[in-house]
């Protein structure tokens, strides 16, 4: 039997079709998905060129630690470090696996400078994914005893903002003076889980320099923000900073296919190969997912300068609707003043994974047009009475 989680009340229905960003059910119902596959289909469902170049690829072997790779990896490899400025790529399944894989490179760059830094500064309420680890560094597992943890900033309004990054700063630097063992900060692109408000340029700026002045590694989760999502191909791009290590997936293939990757520097790169890199898996590359990633990365740039109107639009239903709202780019929360269930979002036509209490939260496509922002406005409109 197949372990799955509905929601109280959630009427049990199996997904017959889908295309574009609709989810045709068993039931007969047709759903608007507003949060893109759990934000990976960012360039909609039944996208014809990712197919047609993973069913026509014809690499398909178990790499492992050989060292063997094809051309298709190299060109895939070649655009993400030009892309953001990076010096190595190390392949995962999955963006829990990119996380873990991020940690590595980390534990790994201390292991090879002679220096034990274990420690781990992560936000709670913070989501890195289901391993152990990557639940680990939210506040579960403590028996680990790898993550230090640092209230995240969380606001509500506008106001409120400034004074939830201040104070999270102040955290972090009593927390790297109190404990010299941690090697690395860690915190997402933008607390999807919780808050989905982006952080300041600077509190981004700031952390930089936090991270420089104590010697620690800063690494971004970047899985859920990356290729699109925050209107750049990696979503820390933005806001003038450079990681030292990132976890990027979700997107990357569009949704197409399995497929994370850890990047890091040069300088991360030239200290991992003074004891050699080993962090390797059977699936390294996937090769359907580096076939699906190449389209995608092609189409995601393309579509890229629609992403003002995008979120023009997204802006424009929270003021009509007088909705306080949060986000950036692609991605929006909208608050109401109950209580919203993946229930009654399914209610008013919409096709979520992702509750929000007493808020509606939504990843609009690269693709959506009029009749995606018509339906998301009178879906949202009937949840407010």
């Amino acid at each position: 039997m197949e372990i799955k989680y509905w929601s109280p009340g959630e009427q049990e229905k199996t997904v017959t079709r889908t295309h574009g960003y609709m989810v045709e059910y068993s039931n007969g119902e047709t759903h608007m998905d507003i949060q893109c596959g759990n934000m990976a289909y960012i360039l909609g469902y039944g996208n014809q060129p990712i197919a047609d170049a993973v069913s026509s690829n014809e690499i398909n072997f178990i790499r492992g630690n050989t060292g063997e790779t094809a051309e298709q990896n190299n060109a895939l490899v070649k655009e993400i470090c030009e892309l953001g400025n990076w010096a190595a790529v190390t392949w995962a399944v999955s963006g829990s696996d990119a996380v873990e894989a991020a940690i590595a490179m980390n534990d790994s760059y201390w292991a090879a400078r002679g220096q034990s830094r274990d420690k781990i500064l992560s936000f709670s309420m913070s989501y890195h994914g289901t391993t152990m680890l990557a639940k680990h560094l939210r506040g579960e597992y403590p028996g680990l005893g790898r993550s230090v943890l640092v209230n995240s900033p969380n606001w509500q309004y506008a106001y409120q903002q400034h004074g939830q990054e201040q104070l999270a700063l102040n955290k972090i630097q009593e927390q790297l003076k109190r404990h010299p063992d941690i090697g690395c900060v860690i915190l997402e692109t933008v607390s999807w889980a919780v808050t989905m408000a982006p952080y300041s340029i600077k509190f981004w700026q700031q952390l930089r320099l936090i991270c420089d002045e104590h010697n620690v590694l800063m690494v971004v989760d970047d899985v859920a923000f990356c290729w699109g999502t925050n209107g750049t191909m990696f979503g820390y791009a933005p806001y003038g900073i450079q990681p030292d290590i990132c976890a990027i997936g979700k997107s990357l293939t569009g949704g197409y296919s399995p497929l994370g990757a850890a990047v890091c520097t040069e300088t991360v790169r030239q200290t991992l190969n003074i004891q050699s890199w080993n962090h390797g898996h059977t699936w390294q590359p996937n090769m359907s997912g580096v076939a699906a990633a190449l389209s995608a990365t092609q189409q995601i740039q393309s579509l890229l300068p629609r992403v003002p109107e995008i979120e023009q639009r997204l802006q424009s239903i929270a003021d009509e609707l007088d909705l306080n709202s949060r986000g950036a780019n692609t991605y929006r929360t909208y608050d109401f003043d109950r209580e919203i269930s993946l229930s009654d979002i399914n209610n008013v036509g919409f096709a979520a994974s992702l509750p929000g209490y007493n808020s509606v939260k939504v990843f609009a496509p690269l693709t959506a047009d009029d009749q995606y922002f018509d339906r998301l406005k009178a879906g949202l409109q009937r949840l407010t009475r």
